[in-house]
């Protein structure tokens, strides 16, 4: 679409379309525009015009992320690293601290009241779980040896 006099008032419509699923980061919301094939010009027009009326806050949605990976879904830094990234957001430096505890935090809620695991096999998923959380691999084995401190380091393997 080019800069036809109707291409801003389009790319409006489509901003607020895309708006009422979720927010959008400045970002985020220009790859979307130019995806649907709106000029530079349109895009940054409506990006404009979408801070001006409220509809769009990058800090918004970054509070609402750091919200997500603290509490909802409890992430470790390298998680939390690529997840702002890729809203082209700076993650909160109130995040990079007691990744132990949203480690415990993320086994109670993914495992609840699950004995602790004993065994090789269940001790490689939790470590696992966790790694795939973005927990550093010490952050996990500290983690794990709080939920169980009769857990050794041998038995805790990447």
């Amino acid at each position: 679409m080019n800069d036809q006099p109707d291409a801003l008032l389009q790319a409006k419509r489509a901003a607020l379309r895309l708006l009422r699923m979720r927010d959008y980061s400045r970002q985020e919301m220009a790859v979307r525009l130019r995806a649907k094939g709106f000029s530079e010009s349109v895009v940054q027009r409506t990006l404009e015009w979408l801070v001006q009326e409220r509809w769009l806050s990058d800090e918004r949605v970054a509070q609402r992320l750091a919200e997500r990976l603290e509490h909802e879904q409890p992430s470790g830094w390298r998680r939390i690293e690529q997840e702002f990234e890729q809203r082209g957001l700076s993650p909160p430096a109130m995040l990079e601290s007691d990744e132990e505890s949203r480690a415990l935090k993320a086994l109670q809620m993914r495992f609840g009241d699950a004995q602790p695991p004993t065994d090789e096999r269940d001790i490689a998923r939790w470590f696992r779980f966790l790694l795939n959380r973005g927990f550093e691999p010490e952050v996990a084995r500290s983690a794990l040896r709080r939920w169980n401190p009769f857990l050794s380091d041998a038995r805790i393997e990447e």
